[in-house]
């Protein structure tokens, strides 16, 4: 034990004082530091995390260019959405008129957290007639349109059968009277839903269909003569300033006759939000289908360090033991197992590769064992080389006077004297299986579960990312230098384990 930990103190002072094998850890240090820390450094999904912001954002930083600081980042009206505690209802601000009526705002516990109860009851004997309320909250966008807004609402309600609700909902700049006579055009608001009936529903109503600036329903009703297709988020944010979040109640007391006490009714709001998809997001932007980049890119460390590594592992080890196999037994094994191998080497491997892949499948599995199981060959023939010479060798001759088997020789006397072999292979087998993955992903063959790096390249080539050097850069270079990397520790390995290469140098 003593003489094992000798050795290995003596490795890694050698090892310490080679430049290429730190800068090669260094890399490596980085590149698994941001594979492992993956799910701290984001919380979006890079495969099914779609509208994390708006389509094809510009990154963050491009805001302090001339001209950037027009680019809106996402914006929520309220931050926690709902009204999870009663200061949550200070936030918005109620209206409503009547001499006949009171509605009142509160916080009330009826749904999850809590929501927002607006209460209708009648003051007077007299039938109270259309009595109308508004929910509102006022914010600031001070940038170019967003590229898309959505409005959130969840409707509860109790006692409505008496007297009718309907509950609109309206976006309008302040002070805008332009835009303000748009939106009147469409009736008393762009949205409303009206309850007839006493539900007394737990589930909830939400607008069908969404308030959603991508929606064709609500396309349709921002289309006018002058802009026939509608373009909603330009036309509801044409400019910066502040803006109202409206959302008015009515309610009808026309049902109940004159002189009946206790008339009222309470619509409970939930889940309120206005969601505002900018055009700026992140470090690296997002992509076609609004998926951040960013998160891609890092889970995509973990993707291609995970296939280069496995499939080196898998790809030596087969090596190693065909290597051994062929060199020692040698006769027919030897040369069943070399013609085999021949055969499999002078079949181009990127063909081979990419009909397998179709054939069995694109998943990440498949593809570390099809990329293992072709990458072993010319390993295989290195250490038949070495293991012809090694059973030669006077100790192994000892060995077998004094009637060791071949299994103790091999695992006693020839593997341990390969193993220098194995790290150096291992090191440079690495960069290769990264490069396969990468290139099968470029060309379309993926597995549509995971991200890639080669994969993020595949889809900036389909779809036109070629001038968001973001996109392509960053996958790019760091293909490069985790390939570099292992190609440094392989040739550091070859120095520190190799004595004549170490002495020359």
């Amino acid at each position: 034990m003593g003489m094992q930990i000798k050795r290995f103190k003596d490795f890694w002072a050698i090892f310490g004082h080679s430049r290429r094998a730190l800068f090669g850890i260094g890399i490596l240090i980085i590149y698994g530091t941001i594979a492992v820390a993956a799910p701290l450094l984001t919380p979006n999904d890079p495969v099914w995390g779609v509208d994390i912001s708006g389509k094809r954002a510009l990154p963050l930083w491009y805001k302090s260019f001339p001209g950037g600081e027009k680019l809106g980042a996402n914006f929520d009206l309220v931050n926690e959405r709902g009204f999870p505690n009663p200061n949550s209802i200070l936030e918005w601000n109620l209206t409503a008129s009547s001499q006949k009526a009171t509605v009142t705002l509160s916080h009330d516990a009826f749904m999850g957290n809590g929501s927002a109860a607006v209460r209708f009851e009648r003051n007077a004997w007299e039938q109270a007639g259309l009595v109308t309320a508004y929910l509102t909250k006022e914010f600031s966008w001070q940038y170019d349109p967003p590229f898309r807004f959505k409005c959130n609402l969840t409707i509860f309600t109790r006692e409505v059968g008496s007297v009718p609700v309907t509950v609109s909902v309206k976006i309008h700049q302040v002070g805008n009277s332009t835009q303000f006579k748009h939106f009147t055009l469409l009736g008393s608001g762009f949205y409303s839903i009206s309850i007839e009936n006493d539900t007394g529903s737990t589930f909830g109503i939400t607008p069908s269909p969404p308030i959603d600036s991508d929606s064709n329903e609500l396309k349709k009703k921002f289309a006018t003569a002058e802009v026939p297709i509608g373009t909603p988020s330009r036309l509801v944010f044409s400019k910066p300033g502040s803006y109202v979040y409206n959302i008015s109640i009515s309610f009808k007391d026309d049902k109940v006759p004159a002189g009946v006490e206790g008339v009222r009714a309470t619509v409970y709001l939930d889940d309120l939000n206005v969601r505002l998809y900018g055009k700026a997001y992140g470090l690296f932007g997002t992509d076609w289908l609004g998926k951040d980049l960013f998160a891609q890119f890092i889970y995509g460390a973990r993707i291609s360090l995970a296939v280069g590594l496995l499939s080196a592992f898998l790809s030596v080890g087969i090596g190693l033991v065909v290597g051994i196999v062929a060199g020692y037994v040698g006769r027919l094994f030897d040369e069943i197992l070399m013609r085999f191998s021949d055969m499999l080497l002078v079949l181009p491997s990127l063909p081979l590769l990419m009909v397998l892949i179709l054939v069995l499948g694109t998943s990440i599995n498949n593809l570390i064992i099809i990329i293992g199981l072709l990458g072993w060959m010319g390993f295989a023939r290195t250490v038949r080389s070495q293991t012809l010479s090694l059973k030669e060798r006077p100790f192994v001759e000892a060995a077998k006077a004094v009637g060791a088997g071949r299994f103790h020789i091999i695992t006693r006397h020839i593997l341990p004297n390969v193993m220098s072999l194995v790290y150096v292979s291992l090191a440079l087998s690495v960069p290769t299986a990264i490069l396969s993955e990468a290139a099968l992903s470029w060309l379309g063959l993926f597995d549509p579960s995971v991200v890639s790096w080669g994969r993020m390249l595949y889809e900036a080539q389909v779809h036109q990312g070629y001038t968001q050097l973001w996109w392509i850069i960053p996958p790019g270079i760091s293909i490069a230098l985790v390939s570099l990397s292992f190609v440094l520790l392989g040739y550091a390995l070859d120095e520190i384990l190799n004595p004549k290469l170490r002495v020359r140098r």
